[in-house]
Order: C-alpha cells, then structure tokens, then sequence
C-alpha cells in the first residue's frame, strides 16, 4: 500500500487561502459557478480561439479545470484581502498558454511510434533513441516561445508607459468592458494625466504603432501568429 503522502497531490502555495474564503457565501458562490459562468466562459473561449478552439465546449471545460487547478488559490488569496472573487486576464492567458502547452507535449508522446518488437528484456518498454522523430518534425515550445517574446516587447516599453500598456492590453483582450474595473482604470488613468478618455485611446494606438515599427517586431510576435498547418 502507498502511503497517503504518495498518493495525495501535493498542496499549493495558496492552498490555506482556499479553506479560509470558504467561510464566506460570495466565495462559495463563485467557486461553485466557474464552469457555469457565462461571462468566464467567453473569456476562456477567446484566449482559446487563437488555437482555433474557442467554439469547442469541451477545450472550455478542459481549459477551466486547468485553471481553477493552477490559480484557485491565488484568487482566494486576492478574495480574502479584497472580498472581490474573479480570475483576472492575467490568470486566465498564462492558464490557456499552459494548459495548451501541456496538450502540445501531451500530443507528442502520443505521436511518439513505439516499435515493441525492438524492446530489449532490460529496458522493457523503453523508446529506443531511434525510434524518436527527428527534431526537424517537432514543434518548438510555444509557451517558452510566447513568454520570450511577452518580455522582448515588455522591453520596448518606456517606463512612463508600462500602465498605458497594460490597459491596451486589457481592452485588447477583453472590450473596454470585458475587464471588471477596465472602464474605471481608464478614466482613472485619464484622470491622474489631465486628459480626455479619447486621448487615452489615442495614445494607446501611437503606442502600438510604436512598437510594431520596431526591426525585430516581426521575429519577436511570431510565435503569437497563428500556425499554419499544411493541407
């Protein structure tokens, strides 16, 4: 018989945080309704449709099962400090990239051919090294790929705008409204710099063009483009 240690998952970091925001009902409430939220689910869908499975309700469930897995505590930890229960974009993009990474290596051990008739008694199973495909079939690791070029591009940004990025992102991701509290981080923002919202706006669009005209943008959002899969 194993031991409970071996066979129970390890606990996360924030595990603790969990059983203490499940004192409170707005906590249980939500956690209840993560898979059932329609306005999670759509978030989830749209981090999913650059893959090409936004419309798939089973990569959704897959997907928010992961998430709930990897930020859970995280969130109950942001609850208990702020009585506000949500994943933010955050969460939810660095969930999806994971969560697809996984399934990327998952399909190459799936994809990996075994030939066991050339098992030797010693190894049993084991994969002979020329049996592996050949590196010129395997896709790169996108989420190292992703997470490379999310700090190149982090690094084109001047210090003074690093805010204004991260709310171009937050629109761009979600809709001036997809995000709790978007639209009042905006006109706060516009607020605290003396100017109109519409002028946030354009700001954002001169930061954009900004960065694109940077030589190496083109090589650094590669991995953000989608693949192109021969017919």
């Amino acid at each position: 018989m194993f031991a409970e240690s071996e066979i129970s998952p390890a606990p996360r970091k924030w595990d603790a945080e969990i059983h203490t925001a499940r004192r409170h009902a707005a906590w249980l409430a939500f956690e209840t309704d993560i898979h059932q939220s329609p306005a999670l689910r759509a978030r989830v869908a749209r981090a999913l449709d650059r893959y090409g499975l936004g419309t798939s309700d089973v990569a959704v469930d897959d997907a928010l099962d992961y998430l709930t897995r990897k930020e859970l505590g995280q969130s109950a930890r942001y609850f208990n400090r702020t009585a506000k229960a949500q994943f933010n974009q955050q969460q939810i993009s660095h969930a999806v990239l994971s969560f697809m990474a996984v399934k990327e290596q998952q399909r190459h051990l799936t994809d990996c051919p075994i030939d066991d008739h050339d098992a030797d008694e010693d190894t049993g199973d084991a994969i002979r090294a020329d049996r592996l495909p050949a590196p010129g079939h395997l896709t790169p690791d996108e989420y190292a790929a992703r997470h490379d070029a999310l700090r190149a591009i982090m690094a084109m940004i001047p210090p003074k705008d690093l805010e204004l990025y991260d709310l171009w992102l937050a629109i761009r991701e979600n809709g001036q409204r997809g995000e709790p509290g978007t639209l009042h981080r905006l006109r706060a923002y516009a607020q605290r710099q003396g100017i109109a919202l519409s002028t946030v706006y354009f700001r954002m669009k001169q930061l954009a063009a900004t960065i694109q005209q940077h030589p190496w943008f083109d090589e650094i959002a590669s991995p953000f483009l989608p693949r192109r899969r021969p017919a």
